[in-house]
């Protein structure tokens, strides 16, 4: 359905640092970086999640969130203690969440720029 997905930050150097960290128990690298953008994909080899750096007082979008797929409850909270520690606002601890589905393993996140982020291992529903 979709070909990438793409958000604004205020500081892509500070937004490499973040999803680097991020990135890494998910099984995700950098895959192409220049002054006004970068890429992440699977082990660095594509490039489906671009980040560009954008001017005015609110970057993330009301309402907006993008969830990852983890390979396992382990790597989620790998994740989400790499991006907590990254500087990272926790919104939904990992763990399980019954509430949410039967087998959720999961938490939420946002990035230093507002940009909301989930990670689920397993299925959500």
């Amino acid at each position: 359905m979709f070909d990438h997905l793409s958000v604004g930050v205020r500081d892509l150097a500070a937004a490499r640092a973040f999803y680097d960290a991020f990135f890494a128990p998910l099984g995700c690298a950098n895959a192409w970086a220049a002054d006004n953008e970068l890429a992440y994909g699977p082990g660095g080899a594509t490039r489906d999640f671009w980040l560009y750096p954008v001017e005015g007082d609110r970057v993330a979008g009301l309402g907006t969130h993008i969830a990852f797929t983890a390979d396992s409850r382990l790597a989620v909270d790998q994740a989400y203690a790499a991006a907590l520690a990254a500087g990272a606002t926790s919104v939904r601890a990992a763990g399980l969440h019954p509430d949410i589905g039967p087998d959720y393993y999961g938490c939420v996140l946002l990035d230093p720029d507002g940009n909301k982020l989930e990670i689920v291992a397993g299925t959500m529903h």
